[in-house]
């Protein structure tokens, strides 16, 4: 790992809730280590590789598991149809809908928030990133921008199975949410939307690292983070976000809608 790339500082679940709020007050983010238990990772990775095994982007002479893409196929991101019919099941998994609400992460938030019951965003989302894609790597942004509501919003990001730097994992730049709210007036075709903020690459420290099953990563709403290029070839990268934030404070209306309004067929 470059200079410019250095590994997260780690955070433990089981500091109370003012150290936690004390580490995220000044870096802006927590990354825990395994904090959700591999079985309900692994459950929610099978469901969503059973929804690509369907629409036909896995290679079938591999484990499920192993997520290998079709060889040949063209590489498909959001917005386009054939991504959006699966990614409408995908969203209705009660497991992938479920997942934010595991204790473990639900714990966490509510030490941050010191909030008994965080409000998570019915706006669940997932990424099923194409290697050799790398023009639609999510570009340098703050959630805010597309999250609105409170300020004292949470996002959660969490790999779905094992995922080393080269599969494109996620990277922060630590103490990023404390310059407050950046226009977003770089175009990019990137994930996010097609917005990001510019960043001179050249003096930003990111934290980043391999994930392992089970790690989760929390940041404030006006953290810059950006994704990593999924370099690995021939495997599809599963990721979630999440939105954590005390339910009585400003929340934008389309973050109680499914993600791109993906209603389920016949609704809405």
């Amino acid at each position: 790992m470059s200079d410019q790339y250095l590994p997260f500082i780690e955070s433990d679940p089981h500091a109370d809730a003012a150290l936690l709020q004390a580490q995220m007050d000044e870096t802006g983010y927590l990354f825990f280590r395994h904090l959700v238990p591999a079985d309900v990772v692994n459950t929610v990775r099978r469901d969503v590789l059973t929804v690509c095994q369907e629409h036909g982007w896995l290679d079938e002479s591999h484990d499920l598991m192993e997520a290998y893409a079709r060889p040949g196929m063209e590489p498909l991101t959001e917005g386009k149809p054939a991504y959006m019919a699966a990614y409408r099941k995908i969203l209705h998994l009660p497991s992938f809908f479920g997942f934010p609400a595991d204790p473990a992460l639900m714990g966490v938030m509510a030490k941050v928030l010191d909030y008994p019951e965080p409000f998570v965003h019915p706006r669940r989302i997932g990424r099923v990133t194409w290697p050799n894609y790398e023009v639609a790597t999510t570009p340098p942004h703050q959630d805010h921008f597309y999250i609105r509501g409170t300020v004292a919003t949470y996002s959660c990001w969490c790999p779905l199975g094992e995922l080393p730097l080269e599969m494109g994992v996620l990277a922060v730049a630590p103490g990023s949410h404390k310059q407050g709210f950046i226009e977003h007036d770089v175009h990019t075709p990137g994930a996010v939307g097609g917005r990001g903020v510019l960043v001179d690459e050249a003096r930003t420290v990111w934290h980043t690292s391999d994930f392992h099953i089970g790690d989760a990563l929390f940041f404030h709403a006006y953290m810059i983070h950006k994704a990593l290029p999924n370099r690995s070839g021939n495997r599809l990268r599963l990721s979630t976000d999440n939105r954590y934030q005390r339910p009585h404070e400003a929340i934008e209306p389309g973050a109680l809608l499914p993600h791109y309004n993906l209603q389920l067929e016949g609704q809405g």
